[in-house]
């Protein structure tokens, strides 16, 4: 038998037949992980087993290959927390979304699993004050995603010039020039905000919209385009959110 327990992200839920379910969640020990949940929409069950709640999460198969079973207890009840606030809402749609279409199964990865959990823990403890730092903090993620992929930006041009310069990214390398050095090709560069130099830095809406569409470019074409699947309708709806807080849009 084998089994092994964990805290966990619930990222996403699926009926399995009349009343069973298949859960993907995210441990911090063990990286993305499937499994069937037994009665999991029964009335004792259903509120555990909801989008972004934190759970110690249980799972167990007979044979390495096979889909495996969970059981788990609630710890933190994260989708009940943001339901009614729809800002922070999207925000935990997309960040699971991502999460779940892009890690590789069965491969831990501690430091994107923590920092989601930090997120998460932050956004639900108070949804309408915590969205804009939640938010600048998402989009530390999605760059620290794309590096254990293995699709690092390289931002180290930003530590010989500082937070002060203006930087744009090339869509072909992911490397970082100063403005000096964009020259024509600035159209086609994207924006890099200052978010992503400095960590007290929360952005401006601006910001946010610059920086999903300079980390969606990415996570589009590196990672879902090679798994043939498109990027989440989640981070797609989140993107369109943000852009309707902007000026003359």
């Amino acid at each position: 038998m084998l089994e092994w327990a964990s805290p966990s992200i619930i990222l996403s839920t699926r009926h399995y037949g009349e009343v069973d379910g298949i859960v993907s969640v995210l441990s911090i020990d063990q990286g993305l992980y499937r499994g069937l949940v037994r009665a999991m929409g029964a009335r004792k069950q259903s509120s555990t087993w909801q989008m972004g709640n934190f759970i110690a999460a249980e799972w167990s198969a007979k044979l390495q290959d096979q889909l495996g079973h969970f059981k788990g207890e609630l710890v933190r009840a994260n989708f009940a927390s943001l339901a009614f606030f729809p800002f922070a809402f999207s925000i935990l749609s997309s960040i699971c979304a991502v999460a779940e279409g892009s890690l590789i199964e069965r491969q831990p990865v501690p430091e994107i699993a923590r920092l989601l959990f930090k997120i998460l823990t932050y956004l639900s403890l108070d949804p309408q004050e915590a969205e804009e730092k939640a938010f600048s903090q998402l989009l530390r993620w999605e760059v620290l995603l794309l590096a254990e992929l293995g699709y690092g930006l390289d931002f180290s041009v930003c530590q010989e010039y500082g937070a002060q310069e203006t930087y744009w990214v090339s869509p072909k390398t992911g490397k970082v020039v100063i403005e000096a050095m964009a020259g024509e090709w600035k159209p086609r560069l994207f924006r890099l905000p200052a978010l992503f130099i400095d960590d007290t830095d929360q952005g401006t809406h601006q910001d946010w919209y610059d920086g999903l569409l300079l980390t969606g470019y990415f996570l589009e074409k590196h990672v879902f385009f090679l798994k043939n699947r498109p990027i989440p309708n989640a981070r797609i709806s989140l993107l369109e959110r943000v852009k309707k807080l902007l000026p003359n849009v």
